[in-house]
């Protein structure tokens, strides 16, 4: 759920009041009053905050951090590789769509921010349903069953449950402490999923339907043989996303502390 983290982020990049961005001195606009890091209810807060924020991007964006609209959530293409006893192969997936990202629902907040040499924090979310359609290709087998074929798509996922997680340690630059991301990690779990695919295996309907057939049948377990590979590539996409949002930000006004 890259596309989720994207969405978090973005409602994190403007917790802070009228944060300066140091590379162009860009002036983001006053969205709610800024989290103070060492408050009882810092969490709290950065949820309620979250809940505040997530709508309005999901829909206008953040223009002066060049985000576009995040529902529906634009992917270009993504690589994936796995292998397993019972699903192996890869895929390529083009001009994706998702839809249902601004419906997230923010459930839970977990802080360690007071030390202002290092963070974690731990997000819980909910989506009642998230769909999304585009085009593949894909070569391996499902089972005994050959993969082969390139077509549309369109999957819908049913309550979607899942926790953001992220570990920073601080570094000072241009005479300001910021914090770098060094860990990113999500799980996510699903109650139900439905797939369409045309053309799963080349020039044979027959083969094609009885291997959707197979996927709707066994999704669950194809959907945790592949959450490894998932998250592996999702560390590597967002955590350089997340800093370019951290290292832009200083700390100090990202989340200030209380004053005394």
């Amino acid at each position: 759920m890259r596309n989720a983290v994207i969405l978090l982020l973005a409602a994190f990049s403007a917790v802070a009041r009228a944060a300066i961005i140091r590379s162009g001195g860009v002036e983001l606009p006053t969205y709610s009053d800024p989290c103070k890091r060492n408050d009882k209810d810092f969490s709290g807060c950065v949820k309620r905050t979250l809940q505040y924020l997530i709508p309005k991007f999901s829909k206008e964006g953040i223009p002066q951090l060049n985000i576009t609209s995040l529902d529906p959530f634009y992917l270009n293409e993504y690589l994936m590789h796995f292998e397993s006893t019972q699903i192996e192969g890869k895929a390529l997936f083009k001009d994706v769509y998702n839809h249902g990202l601004g419906s997230i629902k923010i459930v839970d907040v977990r802080s360690l921010v007071e030390d202002p040499e290092q963070l974690e924090l731990e997000v819980d979310f909910y989506m009642p349903k998230v769909i999304s359609n585009g085009k593949f290709k894909g070569e391996g087998r499902i089972g005994q069953m050959p993969i082969m074929g390139k077509g549309v798509f369109n999957v819908t996922s049913y309550d979607v449950t899942g926790s953001w997680m992220l570990k920073g340690n601080a570094v000072e630059l241009d005479g300001q402490r910021y914090m770098r991301i060094k860990d990113v990690g999500m799980k996510l779990d699903i109650g139900d999923m439905k797939i369409y695919a045309t053309n799963m295996i080349n020039g044979s309907p027959e083969l094609s339907q009885m291997a959707l057939t197979f996927a709707n049948q066994f999704w669950r377990v194809i959907f945790q043989i592949m959450m490894p590979y998932a998250e592996e590539g999702f560390e590597k996409i967002t955590r350089p996303i997340l800093n370019q949002v951290f290292l832009e930000v200083p700390y100090d006004q990202l989340f200030p502390p209380s004053r005394k």
